[in-house]
């Protein structure tokens, strides 16, 4: 083979191997031992079931690695936790870093974290949830059992009444 020729092939082969490490994630979802159901409940801070009602936000899962993907929620039910009524649900974009892809219009049933400081609630695949149709019966059962905090009331609108000019 020619030098020059030598000098291309390598030249190709270098520019292969940098386009494969661009392409994929540096680091690969690794999760530990899963929990079953009713261990994640005890350790998890909300136990919900949740509509996802809207994506508000799905980046490119490789050129937007970064960004995290984000979906709106209505909580139909509360087994553990306070949870308000709409949430937000956080995710990476890259299944390789552990993000999932959740659908619109499903049900899913969801053992999360406290909410972050914005408010939302992160969700990974190394979580524990799965969609309602697929909790069995018995699990439903005991997950109405479990809820022994109640929750104080959402406060109430706070009414003032508007000085008037007559009054003064």
């Amino acid at each position: 083979m020619a030098p020059s020729t030598f000098g291309r092939v390598a030249a190709l082969a270098l520019a292969a191997v940098v386009v494969a490490f661009v392409a994929t994630p540096a680091a690969a979802c690794r999760c530990g031992n899963s929990l079953g159901l009713d261990a994640a409940a005890k350790v998890a801070a909300h136990v919900v079931r949740v509509s996802v009602t809207k994506a508000l936000f799905i980046p490119h899962p490789l050129k937007e690695q970064g960004k995290q993907a984000m979906w709106a929620g209505r909580v139909l039910g509360s087994f553990k936790g306070c949870t308000p009524r709409s949430i937000q649900l956080v995710s990476r974009a890259n299944s390789a870093l552990c993000g999932v892809s959740l659908t619109v219009g499903e049900e899913y049933l969801f053992m999360l974290r406290a909410a972050n400081a914005d408010g939302n609630y992160s969700v990974a695949a190394c979580d524990t949830f799965r969609t309602w149709a697929e909790v069995e019966l018995a699990d439903r059962l005991a997950l109405q059992r479990i809820n022994n905090l109640v929750c104080p009331p959402a406060p109430a609108p706070y009414l003032r009444k508007e000085a008037s000019y007559a009054e003064a």
